[in-house]
């Protein structure tokens, strides 16, 4: 959907929400008039939240989209071999990376491998505006690198160049914050210098990443009143919350199994089982991982580091996307693990009872991480989200006729609105004819929607599990943000009156007002059947219908 937006900015089109091609990952303004009217039109959905901001500052990754658009704007093979070639040059900078901090090479060259053949990276280097992650994991680990030639090798300059490195991470992505997980592990485990030399080394790091933030805030960047994504200093509380709730998944899909990415195609009542699991599993793997780290500096290194660096990505909602730095801790600590259960080495424990859930664990981590991985990568990068063939179910990928120029679009349960969202700017890329309005009711993913019309104009929706539960269609409000009854949402044509809300704030049904009876034919109707979008016909006054939920996955 990003990658949208950023060709409908370079289109120059009259519907683009970016405003500059070096600014493009400023999504919500926070201005509730320029949200209003994109509110109005549809592109966002009527629950948004109107003061919502979701600026995010990255000048150098958004150079890299505009040297896309300027050099080969109708290419998107040449877009994805740029993506391609940032990727080659993390997987050559953290092969270097674990060369120098492993010592015997073939143990070095596995975790690069490791790495490299990570299934969980095919996101980020698949998905065009992804390619920040990349960048910014890139700068990082040259900072890590620059860092301990200056701290171990007398690489004066690293005082210099490491700083710059980090500025450069944190002005590809937010993300870059990781860098300073391992840079502070480096400095508890690796750097052997006195305390206070040690610190001193800091100070330039803590200096930019200071500098950065002031910078940041004072341009307007931020995130405010969205509900998928946190700001830990604005919001410390919910942002330790998030940590708990968001953890266990993301250690859990870089590990073993199932991918972080399972929270978006699950409902929550099953999700809490892999929360269980993953906090399970992560037990187990402390047990097993103690006499690795009890013996060597680096495990505690990679150890500190890849537990650190889970933190900044528990802001927003889980997804493999984002563990590009957590993989360099982990893979180093999965090649040494392996290593130390397999290999001819001193100090593996004889105890029976580490020794057989040990080989088990190792040899799961080679099937999972050696022979799965590598054949899964190639497909999630071509299929960032989930493949196409369900993708395509989820929108409407082909154009409509010319009469709904003149129309309201009205759809009432796509399974989840934020995909749905991204039919509309394919039209507009493709030079499709746009409705007059898009109105999108509410989604059906994980429920069946209640429907009951009590009069011309009007139909009252009862989803099973309640409004924006999707955590996709959560971005748009937040939890501290619920509505309240009685509360309504104007647009031209339709108004949104809230009916029923939980004590925790979710919103349960709505009363959908039209200006118009629902027959008229200024309405074009649509609703999700069987894996596809078919004419929707309003039941009778009086009367309701009940239509099913439209996971496209068991259709």
């Amino acid at each position: 959907m990003d990658d949208y937006h950023h060709k409908l900015l370079m289109m120059d089109s009259p519907i683009k929400l970016l405003d500059s091609p070096m600014d493009m990952f400023s999504f919500f303004d926070g201005d509730p008039a320029h949200t209003t009217e994109i509110m109005d039109y549809g592109f966002f959905p009527w629950w948004t939240f109107k003061s919502i901001k979701g600026a995010f500052w990255r000048p150098l990754a958004s150079i890299t989209h505009w040297l896309d658009y300027i050099l080969w704007p109708d290419s998107p093979f040449l877009m994805h071999a740029q993506s391609i070639l940032w990727y080659g040059a993390l997987a050559a900078a953290a092969t270097f990376l674990y060369r120098r901090f492993i010592s015997i090479a073939w143990v070095a060259a596995l975790a690069a491998l490791l790495y490299t053949i990570d299934d969980a990276h095919g996101t980020p280097v698949g998905f065009l505006a992804n390619r920040n992650a990349v960048m910014a994991t890139l700068f990082g680990v040259l900072t890590i690198l620059i860092h301990d030639k200056w701290r171990r090798g007398n690489l004066r300059i690293g005082i210099v160049v490491g700083p710059a490195l980090l500025a450069a991470s944190l002005l590809s992505a937010e993300a870059g914050i990781a860098t300073c997980a391992y840079l502070f592990a480096h400095m508890v485990f690796i750097d052997r210098g006195t305390i206070r030399q040690r610190f001193a080394a800091m100070i330039p790091y803590f200096a930019v990443v200071v500098i950065w933030r002031i910078i940041w805030t004072y341009l307007g960047y931020g995130v405010e009143n969205m509900g998928a994504y946190i700001d830990p200093l604005s919001t410390p509380l919910s942002y330790i919350v998030a940590v708990k709730n968001r953890a266990p998944f993301l250690l859990l899909g870089q590990w073993a199994l199932p991918p972080s990415d399972i929270t978006m195609m699950i409902p929550p009542k099953f999700a809490i089982w892999i929360w269980r699991s993953g906090l399970v599993f992560i037990v187990l793997l402390v047990v097993a991982l103690i006499p690795l780290l009890w013996r060597q500096r680096s495990t505690r290194f990679w150890a500190t580091g890849m537990i650190l660096s889970v933190l900044p990505i528990c802001a927003t909602f889980p997804s493999d996307r984002l563990l590009t730095f957590v993989g360099i801790g982990a893979m180093g600590l999965v090649a040494q693990f392996i290593y130390l259960v397999f290999g001819k080495t001193e100090g593996r424990p004889r105890l029976i009872l580490w020794r057989i859930p040990a080989v088990v664990l190792a040899g799961l981590f080679i099937l999972i991480h050696l022979i799965i991985a590598p054949l899964v990568l190639p497909v999630r990068a071509a299929y960032p989200f989930m493949p196409r063939k369900f993708l395509d179910k989820m929108i409407i990928t082909e154009g409509l006729d010319e009469s709904v120029k003149n129309q309201d679009l009205v759809i009432v349960n796509p399974p989840i609105t934020f995909l749905m969202l991204q039919s509309p700017m394919m039209w507009e890329c493709d030079n499709q004819p746009m409705p007059r309005h898009l109105r999108i009711l509410t989604s059906s993913l994980f429920e069946m929607v209640k429907i009951y019309r009590p009069d011309a104009k009007t139909l009252v929706i009862r989803p099973a599990y309640g409004f924006y539960v999707h955590i996709l269609d959560a971005l748009f409000r937040n939890k501290q943000n619920p509505f309240s009854v009685g509360d309504r949402v104007e647009l031209t044509g339709m108004t949104v009156e809230i009916r029923e809300v939980t004590n925790d704030g979710y919103t349960t049904e709505a009363a959908f007002i039209f200006s118009v009876a629902l027959e008229d034919p200024s309405l074009r109707w649509l609703q999700y059947k069987d894996g596809a979008f078919v004419t929707f016909t309003p039941p009778a006054v009086g009367q309701n219908v009940v239509l099913p939920g439209g996971n496209p996955f068991f259709q």
